[in-house]
């Protein structure tokens, strides 16, 4: 231990330093507690004023370089051996080099003289100084390499590994372990990737299949993946442009086929749990390995299909019905003079049962209508694209059957006018939906200050058009001063019975009032 280690100092420290540091050191350290701490305390003390009177002479800037420069270092260390100053001067060396003030020739003599950073250095000198000088060594083999994979320029990168014997000391224990775990870390979680030069460190790492290779077991399953992702993207791309049979098929189709946004949202709103499943597993596949693909994808990220797969995307057919149900009752009604309100009351019961059934209904028919999903596409090829108000063709079996039985059964409990604003309806949703599923987030998003506006516009506009419709049904109703009333209960009620205009019989104006006058 120097007496460094014993102040807790380095051995650039002033006098002033020094003799501080020890003043506040003999406060714990008392000669009658404990003599031998100290001692070796004071010892401490004595050695590094020493050493900071009079520390050794460091050579010129013209001597550092010439090449006698090496020779003068060595003939400085062969005289501190033969007088005991060995240890001053190794560290006064070390010192110089954590500060920078070495050229690469004296580096390289110090490191290999004093086996710096292997098990063979002095355990004397100071533990500061030694991890300082770790760190900048380390930093200055991992600089070059990170940069050259940050600006993917491979050929640098190759250049810059094919130099690491020139960092002698990496080639001992720990570093050598410290090297090989942190460049397969590099090389896994990297964005940029090159084959070639997984390829070199795979040989000059002893990276192989074989059981006892030198890289990670967690890094070398992710390095073997990326390293397969050209294989693998080609494959995906392969199932993206094959009819979508599987949950897999459907996935890669989504993310990798070349599609607008709007026909990605309308083709995911064909989706059930296990596509949805598949399709989360290969978007992790491709965030892990494949960063640029997913860049390139809708919003730069693979995941621009979060939130479809919890979307209500029925609702379009819930407005549906439920308008229909209220235009149905409407014409039926055999009167709706003062009965407008009571009659699309009737129309909304009626419009909860029918969703209520159609729900019911739907998720009978949607697991039948998956299975033959690769007939359904065929078949959809097959009809004109002008009926479909989506970005996609409609689907025979999981789109027109459904909505036929719909307007059928709309048609026979209201008339055809039902049914025929059930089809107007929902083509004009997807008429006005169909610009907007072009965008990344939704319109609301997009604009809440309208979203709010828009909202509230709806909520007066509703509260407007019922009072409205009240106050029209109200003026068709009799009100307690009309209708086949007696007269006296109208006009008599609070006077004498024996008053002329209360005497029977009733005339027009005593039996119908202030109306009679209208």
């Amino acid at each position: 231990m120097t007496c460094w280690n014993v102040l807790g100092l380095t051995p650039d420290a002033d006098t002033r330093t020094i003799k501080r540091q020890y003043a506040a050191l003999l406060k714990k350290t008392r000669p009658d507690d404990d003599p031998e701490g100290f001692q070796r305390l004071r010892d401490a003390y004595e050695t590094a004023l020493d050493w900071s009177q009079t520390p050794p002479a460091p050579e010129s800037e013209d001597e550092a370089s010439t090449p006698e420069r090496d020779a003068t270092l060595a003939q400085r260390y062969a005289s501190a051996m033969a007088d005991g100053t060995a240890l001053s001067l190794e560290i006064h060396v070390l010192q110089r080099c954590v500060d920078g003030d070495l050229t690469a020739e004296d580096s390289r003599w110090a490191f290999e003289t004093f086996n710096w950073l292997t098990a063979w250095q002095r355990l004397e000198l100071p533990g500061m100084l030694v991890d300082t000088l770790e760190r900048q060594q380390r930093a200055r083999l991992q600089q070059p390499l990170q940069q050259a994979l940050d600006q993917q320029d491979e050929n640098a990168f190759l250049a810059v590994y094919a130099a690491r014997h020139e960092h002698f000391w990496m080639n001992n224990h720990p570093h050598a372990e410290w090297f090989n775990a942190w460049l397969a870390r590099l090389l896994s979680h990297h964005a940029y990737w090159s084959g070639a030069v997984f390829e070199a460190v795979c040989a000059g790492q002893g990276w192989h299949g074989g059981a006892d290779h030198n890289c990670p077991p967690g890094d070398w399953a992710t390095l073997l993946r990326r390293q397969q992702g050209p294989v693998f993207l080609a494959r995906q791309r392969a199932l993206a442009a094959e009819p979508p049979d599987s949950p897999q098929q459907r996935a890669a189709r989504l993310l990798l086929a070349p599609m607008s946004l709007g026909q990605r949202r309308a083709f995911a709103q064909r989706f059930d749990e296990y596509d949805w499943k598949a399709c989360q597993a290969l978007s992790a596949d491709i965030y892990a390995d494949h960063v640029r693909v997913a860049e390139a994808m809708p919003g730069g990220t693979v995941y621009f299909w979060q939130g479809w797969d919890s979307a209500m995307d029925t609702w379009p057919w819930i407005v549906a019905l439920v308008i229909s149900c209220l235009v149905g009752v409407l014409v039926k009604a055999e009167r709706l003079a003062g009965a407008i309100v009571p009659t699309l009351g009737q129309g909304v019961l009626w419009s909860i049962g029918a969703v209520v059934c159609a729900g019911v209904a739907w998720q009978a028919w949607r697991p039948f209508a998956h299975q033959y999903r690769v007939q359904d596409e065929r078949l959809s090829q097959r009809l004109p694209r002008w009926i479909s108000p989506t970005h996609l063709p409609l689907l025979p079996l999981r789109d027109l059957v459904p909505g036929l039985v719909v307007a059928v059964a709309l048609g026979y409990v209201f008339g055809p006018f039902a049914s025929l604003t059930l089809v107007a309806v929902l083509a004009l949703i997807g008429w006005i939906k169909r610009p907007l599923t072009n965008h990344h987030s939704p319109w609301t998003a997009r604009h809440p200050g309208w979203a709010i506006v828009g909202t509230a516009l709806c909520v007066v506009a509703g509260v407007t058009l019922y009072a409205g419709l009240n106050m029209l049904d109200k003026q068709h109703l009799v009100t307690r001063n009309q209708g086949l009333q007696q007269w006296t209960e109208r006009l008599c009620s609070r006077m004498p019975r024996n008053a002329a205009q209360c005497q029977a019989p009733a005339t027009q104006a005593q039996w119908y009032g202030q109306e009679a006058r209208r």
